[in-house]
């Protein structure tokens, strides 16, 4: 009886933490529309709020958060690219650890690579081609090849960036704020 009580008391807290990082992330997807360098901003910052569900509950919570977030924005949120971004690219931090086990890092380097720039061009066919958001289509072909390239030299260098900086913010969690979550264990 008190293991019954114990286990329906953790599945409860997880499903509560998990569901506030859940609106957290959403509320943050939310301000993509805000600004317009947040349409970029927004989804990469959402991907890391789910890194505490991914340490604590794995990657099947994990899993569920992202696609959570990713329908609510899809559905509700106003920044329709943004939306796309993090459907797209939400589950990076996710996959990351994955990648990262590989020995050799030219491999994992390339992997990243092809993982992200996959994405984003399966993710701005679909809004332009498949779904007819003229206004992408008509940004892309306003910038001409010479920025265009630029433009995707520079999301690389900033995919590269955000990569970096999921290992700190995974050890800054661990070492400062899971201390501070005793609720998780309890």
């Amino acid at each position: 009886m008190a293991n019954n009580r114990r286990s329906s008391r953790q599945t409860s807290s997880m499903i509560a933490f998990c569901g506030m990082m859940v609106a957290l992330a959403t509320v943050m997807m939310f301000t993509g529309g805000l600004v317009p360098v947040f349409t970029y901003c927004a989804p990469m910052i959402a991907g890391v709020i789910l890194l505490p569900i991914l340490l604590e509950y794995g990657k099947k919570a994990a899993w569920t958060a992202y696609a959570a977030v990713a329908l609510i924005t899809l559905f509700v949120g106003i920044d329709k690219e943004a939306a796309f971004f993090y459907l797209f690219l939400g589950y990076y931090p996710i996959v990351k650890w994955d990648i990262d086990r590989l020995k050799q890092k030219p491999v994992r380097v390339l992997l990243k690579l092809i993982v992200f720039n996959v994405s984003i061009v399966a993710m701005y066919m679909i809004l332009g081609f498949l779904l007819h958001m003229d206004a992408v289509v008509e940004d892309f072909t306003q910038m001409g090849v010479a920025l265009l390239i630029a433009f995707i030299a520079l999301m690389n260098v900033c995919m590269f960036m955000y990569d970096r900086l999921l290992s700190p913010l995974v050890i800054l969690y661990v070492k400062r704020l899971r201390p501070k979550l005793k609720f998780l264990r309890s």
